[in-house]
């Protein structure tokens, strides 16, 4: 039986974190509660942090998440996952969903298929054997998703004049994010986001200061040019949000890949067509700046957005989420 501590981030001061995590997560991304396992030597071999104060239900039960999960080998996870499971049960949930930490704003799912491209730009990454540990102790998958990849971006270009002509009636105009005065229009971004995907799987809501504080320091590193905002009559009624690769660096001397990483529009049936129009225009502002190469990032496998990039591109990766029923 390997011992089990809750801990704080100052605790990780007093020992050996044999798996390497940065302790000023936990008071960045708000754990309920977050316990390491020690051997005898008091070196940390698992991990893991819980949420269940404001997690999302699955189809109306009381849902609980575990994020933060790393272990040096299956036995030490086996205790953390056990433990965490345990604790989430006593807080009164009825499943564990992971790997999440604490909702989809956050870092979630675990590479299943790894194929053969390289990780990419604010793509999430695991050891191989991290879904086994799941798996093996009573998780099951709840999600899939893939990412996809585009490596001919010139065959993406139609020209859409039925839809462009029926943005223009509908006096919508599509600009890039304005640098001189990003603020205005990330507001109106979180206004979409929040209202688009409000019905979405495990979605949970965010408030307007923290989304500028996770996503302000992004617009730094991407080109006006990949942040595309459209608006009616003033109104941001979608967006599309595309950094660079800048991982390829660590591998090649140039980057030639972006990533869509999200695409947004409000729910109004008269808005339908323009998530087509922000992709094609915001390919043809890659291509003139020199990508070649699209990624479509980490979508679930039951999104339309998926369908909007299918036709063109082909799966690099796939991705779960795992749950486990939470038995009295």
């Amino acid at each position: 039986m390997h011992d089990v501590f809750d801990m704080q981030s100052s605790d990780y001061e007093s020992v050996i974190d044999r798996t390497g995590f940065d302790p000023d997560r936990l008071d960045i991304e708000q754990s309920d509660q977050h316990f390491a396992v020690l051997d005898n030597k008091q070196q940390i071999r698992a991990r893991c942090s819980i949420w269940w104060r404001d997690s999302a239900r699955v189809n109306g039960t009381p849902t609980g998440t575990i994020g933060h999960y790393a272990a040096t080998d299956e036995a030490y996870g086996a205790t953390a996952l056990e433990f965490a499971c345990r604790e989430l049960r006593n807080r009164g949930c009825e499943l564990a969903v992971g790997p999440m930490d604490g909702n989809t704003w956050r870092r979630y799912r675990f590479v299943t298929e790894r194929g053969t491209c390289k990780p990419f730009f604010l793509e999430p990454d695991n050891p191989d054997e991290y879904p086994i540990h799941f798996k093996r102790h009573g998780f099951s998958t709840l999600a899939n998703y893939v990412s996809e990849i585009n490596p001919a971006m010139v065959s993406r270009q139609p020209e859409l004049g039925d839809l462009r002509r029926k943005m223009a009636s509908l006096k919508i105009e599509i600009a890039s994010i304005d640098p001189a005065d990003p603020a205005s229009d990330l507001d109106g971004i979180y206004d979409v986001v929040s209202e688009s995907f409000k019905d979405a799987f495990m979605y949970t809501p965010l408030a307007r200061d923290s989304y500028r504080q996770m996503y302000a320091p992004l617009l730094g590193q991407v080109d006006p040019k990949l942040l595309l905002v459209a608006k009616q009559e003033g109104e941001v009624v979608g967006f599309i949000f595309s950094p660079p690769d800048v991982l390829q660096r660590s591998y090649q001397e140039q980057v030639d890949a972006i990533v869509i990483k999200t695409i947004a529009i409000l729910p109004r049936r008269e808005l339908s067509g323009l998530g087509r129009v922000l992709i094609v225009d915001l390919l043809k502002n890659a291509l003139e700046m020199g990508f070649t190469t699209a990624i479509s990032a980490l979508m679930h496998t039951d999104n339309r957005s998926q369908k909007i990039s299918s036709d063109c591109a082909g799966p690099m990766r796939r991705y779960s989420l795992f749950a486990r029923e939470l038995k009295l």
